[in-house]
């Protein structure tokens, strides 16, 4: 027992030995600065890319608002073409594509605390469009030859009212790509 113990203390005291030598060894210090070098670059590197990551996001929101501008002007392009000759069934084409591109591009941004007011503006103003519509249904004899003009005297004011909402909502998009997606958008009244 008595040997067990002597060869155990000798066995540390080499390694304490081993390792007074290696730290004045330069191959030691030097293999230290390499080591802890890689892992400054690690963390470095680690940082940047969580940079990247950011900047990969504000890239997507951009593009994507890009897109909704794009698909809005068009929409309002189609609405100031709205020609007094319309009919009923034209008439109501027009407003469920409107309303179905309208409702998929600023559904999203329902809850946007920047755009949650244009939006519910929106949704009034369609719903408001489809009442009015409805209202000059054609039965029986036709409204549409009594009153050649009848179903765009009832649209026009409300399809302005949602042109003017898509107007409004470009505005607010076009400020949230300047915010680079910032949601610090103000709200217009």
């Amino acid at each position: 027992m008595q040997g067990d113990l002597s060869t155990i203390l000798v066995a540390i005291d080499s390694v304490e030995t081993l390792l007074e030598s290696a730290w004045k060894s330069w191959p030691y210090i030097l293999s230290i600065l390499i080591s802890g070098g890689g892992l400054l670059f690690s963390f470095l590197a680690f940082k940047e890319a969580g940079k990247a990551k950011s900047a990969a996001k504000e890239a997507g929101q951009t593009v994507k608002i890009a897109t909704i501008t794009i698909e809005l002007s068009e929409i309002s392009q189609k609405l100031d073409k709205l020609l007094p000759k319309i009919n009923f069934n034209e008439a109501r084409d027009l407003l469920t594509e409107i309303s179905r591109r309208l409702r998929r591009l600023v559904s999203p941004y329902a809850d946007d605390e920047g755009l949650e007011r244009n939006v519910q503006a929106l949704l009034d103003s369609l719903s408001s469009a489809r009442t009015s519509l409805n209202n000059v249904k054609p039965e029986g004899a036709s409204i549409e030859t009594d009153a050649p003009y009848a179903v765009y005297y009832a649209i026009q004011n409300e399809f302005s009212d949602i042109n003017d909402c898509i107007a409004d909502l470009l505005g607010l998009f076009e400020m949230k790509n300047l915010d680079n997606g910032g949601h610090n958008v103000k709200q217009q009244t």
